[in-house]
């Protein structure tokens, strides 16, 4: 039974109730005939609005037959006050209830506004949650970034580069295992790297078969490894390994690519700086350290020397009749003499003397904590090196000796420039009594 068939059956009952009892109790109109208001008040009560008006022409029927059923005039006209109160009660009910609606109407509409605006909030508040939690991403990597550049940037040493980088990824990424590869490792993610040419990011090792079969054992479930290149080459691997799966996301590998490139710009900056260090300090044709070089180093070993009491060699060297060799062979043929000669001085000194280019084809051996003796023997060994090299050009052999002086600190000179006259002044002693000789 629906709310609309049990109100409706109400109203007819108690209608038929009231008409009955105007029915049988004749002379009890007056007082009976109000009864039919409860019909209203029931049908105001189950909020039924399409009633009403069927009641109110039933109840003035009901009044209309009952003034002619009686004979009194003041029944009569109380009968139709009463059908006329009827009448009011109907209508005050409906304009009462549509006051109640449009009161209703105008709460729903405003709830509804209200849910609207909550709507509109929330989203609102959902996007500057976004957006805040984006902006504090955001500031951390750029903080970090520049906290990385900083400590990458203040270092011309490989390996600091590598231990800095290290320690920056350690603290971003707690937990997580951090390595950097040199070269090219055997490793299926590594060579994966180089074949795509492109990070590689492992959210799942249980669930990867981009590397061939999947090991037994794993000893990590996620991954990333991003190439380190130096002028466009490979020079090695940065890699982070975790052991719960999905510790990594495509924004840690973007940020990881980050910080490996700024390693990988210091690195370049280092070649780039060890190269022009390279020239500046050293002879581009004999990759010896010039003269402005070797003056420098000769004033460091003197100090030390007199300070330590320990004595200091110095050997000059000429080619003997350079011009006529280079004006015999060629220009070409002087170059590669010059690289010949040079690479016999740097095998037949020590690692810690310290071999020039001079002038053209003048060479200058500083040797550190040397006596006359093994100074000039030095010398000598030189000499017969030179002396005894097939210089073969373009297939065509040749001969080259070279003369020298020698000259130690303290006993020859007390000072850089005394040594180097000393020196030099042996060297065209050497040249003037027959070349291809030392004199010390």
């Amino acid at each position: 039974m629906s709310p609309r068939t049990l109100t409706l059956l109400g109203a007819n009952a108690l209608f038929a109730a009231v008409s009955a009892a105007l029915f049988f109790a004749p002379g009890w109109e007056t007082v009976l005939y109000p009864a039919y208001a409860a019909v209203f008040l029931w049908a105001d009560l189950r909020k039924d609005e399409e009633m009403h008006i069927i009641f109110v022409f039933l109840a003035t029927a009901a009044a209309f037959l009952l003034m002619t059923r009686d004979s009194v005039s003041a029944a009569r006209a109380a009968l139709a006050i009463e059908a006329f109160g009827i009448w009011i009660l109907s209508f005050g009910i409906g304009f009462h209830r549509n006051k109640l609606n449009e009161g209703r109407a105008a709460a729903l509409s405003e709830t509804d506004k209200l849910d609207s605006q909550l709507r509109d909030a929330e989203r609102e508040l959902k996007f500057y949650n976004t957006y805040e939690s984006s902006a504090v991403t955001q500031i951390r990597l750029r903080r970090d970034l520049t906290q990385a550049a900083k400590s990458l940037g203040t270092t011309l040493d490989a390996e600091e580069v590598q231990r800095r980088l290290l320690r920056i990824v350690e603290t971003r990424y707690q937990g997580a295992k951090v390595q950097v590869l040199p070269g090219q490792p055997k490793d299926p993610m590594v060579d994966w790297a180089v074949k795509t040419r492109t990070p590689v990011l492992v959210r799942d090792m249980k669930q990867e078969d981009r590397f061939g079969a999947r090991p037994q054992t794993l000893e990590f479930r996620s991954a990333l490894v991003v190439p380190l290149s130096v002028a466009q080459k490979p020079y090695g691997f940065l890699r982070l390994e975790a052991a719960r799966p999905e510790a990594f996301s495509n924004d840690d590998l973007r940020t990881v690519d980050l910080f490996a490139t700024l390693a990988s710009m210091t690195l370049e900056n280092i070649r780039l700086y060890d190269e022009a260090h390279q020239l500046a300090t050293h002879d581009s044709l004999t990759q010896l350290v010039t003269q402005r070089t070797f003056v420098g180093k000769l004033k460091d070993e003197l100090l030390r020397a007199g300070r330590s009491q320990m004595p200091t060699g110095l050997i000059m060297g000429d080619i003997d009749h350079f011009k006529v060799y280079n004006d015999t062979y060629g220009h070409q043929a002087g170059d590669e003499l010059l690289r010949t000669v040079s690479r016999l001085l740097s095998a037949h000194t020590r690692p810690v003397d310290v071999v020039a280019r001079y002038g053209g084809e003048e060479f200058a051996v500083i040797l550190p904590n040397t006596v006359r003796d093994q100074a000039v023997a030095a010398a000598e060994r030189i000499r017969q090196a030179v002396a005894s090299e097939p210089f073969v050009f373009q297939g065509k052999r040749t001969r080259v000796t070279m003369s020298f002086g020698v000259a130690v600190f303290p006993q020859d000179a007390a000072t850089q420039n005394q040594l180097v006259r000393v020196a030099d002044e042996r060297l065209y002693r050497s040249k003037e009594v027959g070349r291809n000789q030392v004199t010390g």
